[in-house]
């Protein structure tokens, strides 16, 4: 047991607010709950002091960080409680992003009588941190690995940013395929405390993504799953075609050599009239190139280039932001879903199928990625000193 050392004012107030939510513990259980809560030794008459109306001031402020020596008021402390009630409440069940607590905090200022007729504030990010410091909120953060590409890359780009000196820019394209995990919830939750994982959500489709460098033509996405014909679009009366992409299946939803070959022929029919290069550096690409290669029948409009191997992080455009930022808006949409389920009774989890990931998958393609992120990581991948990416 850690020894013995001042309680701060947080931990008062966690202790109080615990008795509150179970009032039938004694002080001793309330003792055994605080020295497991936070491994730190405390007397039972200290318990008692706390729970004494002396400190019934604590209910009425703000859980401040463990160890803060001074209270800071919140701007809003009736919205802030509700707030702080609801992420409790709601926390063991949903994962919670800063922009779903900025939504329900706009509910809460549309919804509490105290901010009738008042401006509504914008909930920044800055609020939204110190607010996360006042209640002892957490940020829970799942990290990725960081890849890593070849120093010879370099020498090899100056020939490729030579033949690409030669084409137009709207002639210069790039393709890449990136999976979804469309039913995956975030890999990052704010709680206020300790809770169980939910299992991880392996429903997946990949998707093959296509634009130009001037961010003018962004083709239609080919996406694989692992059904012919998903159940969601049978029971929704949908066919696949009339949403404007491409469906391919295979049992683990992956790209091959098939796929890539006929995707290449259509993309080259689609640039009929024209003389367009392709960059990519795929494996499974590089064979369905092969496989034109030996048949009789060969693309008439487009050039592809390969992009050196293991540098996919350095000059692939669609990997220097465009996939991400397109996962970004998608992920919107599924944490609003979330949200919203959750605030009408539902599992979120349950109501989610493929065809809505697909909807929103167009709408970040479409509508939501900028002509500016695409033109931005096409320069920085392929510019010999590019600087730094703007959103």
């Amino acid at each position: 047991m850690a020894r013995r050392t001042p309680i701060s004012i947080a931990q008062k107030k966690a202790l109080r607010a615990h008795k509150a939510l179970n009032p039938d513990l004694g002080n001793l259980q309330i003792k055994d709950w605080f020295e497991a809560q936070f491994q730190q030794v405390i007397s039972t008459s200290s318990v008692s002091e706390i729970l004494s109306s002396r400190y019934n001031h604590l209910d009425q402020q703000s859980t401040l960080r463990v160890n803060q020596k001074r209270y800071r008021p919140e701007s809003w402390p009736t919205l802030e409680s509700a707030l702080f009630e609801w992420m409790q409440r709601s926390e063991a069940d949903i994962y919670i992003s800063r922009e779903i607590l900025r939504k329900k905090a706009q509910f809460f200022w549309k919804n509490l009588h105290e901010y009738k007729d008042k401006n509504m504030p914008s909930f920044s990010n800055g609020w939204l941190q110190k607010f996360q410091h006042r209640r002892g909120i957490k940020d829970r953060l799942h990290h990725g690995e960081k890849g890593s590409a070849s120093t010879e890359a370099a020498k090899e780009m100056i020939d490729i940013r030579q033949a690409l000196s030669t084409y137009d820019p709207k002639d210069i394209f790039n393709c890449d395929e990136s999976g979804l995990f469309w039913k995956m919830t975030p890999n990052q939750s704010l709680s206020t405390r300790s809770i169980p994982g939910r299992k991880k959500e392996k429903a997946r489709i990949s998707i093959l993504f296509c634009c130009n460098s001037t961010g003018t033509e962004r083709l239609p996405m080919w996406i694989i799953g692992n059904a012919k014909k998903p159940r969601a679009f049978h029971a929704a009366g949908i066919r696949i075609e009339n949403l404007g992409i491409y469906w391919r299946s295979n049992k683990k939803a992956w790209m091959t050599g098939s796929i890539m070959e006929e995707w290449l022929r259509w993309f080259d029919s689609k640039m009929q009239g024209r003389k367009v290069v392709l960059m990519d550096n795929f494996s499974a690409h590089e064979s369905a190139v092969e496989l034109i290669k030996s048949s009789n029948s060969q693309l008439q409009n487009t050039l592809v280039i390969w992009l050196p191997p293991n540098s996919t992080s350095l000059y692939q455009p669609l990997d220097q932001g465009i996939i991400n930022i397109w996962k970004t808006y998608y992920k919107k949409r599924w944490i609003n879903h979330i949200l919203e389920e959750y605030e009408a009774g539902r599992d979120p989890y349950s109501s989610i199928n493929v065809l809505k990931a697909i909807r929103w998958a167009i709408l970040a393609w479409e509508d939501e990625l900028s002509v500016s992120t695409i033109t931005n990581c096409f320069k920085k991948a392929l510019l010999t000193d590019p600087g730094p990416l703007i959103p």
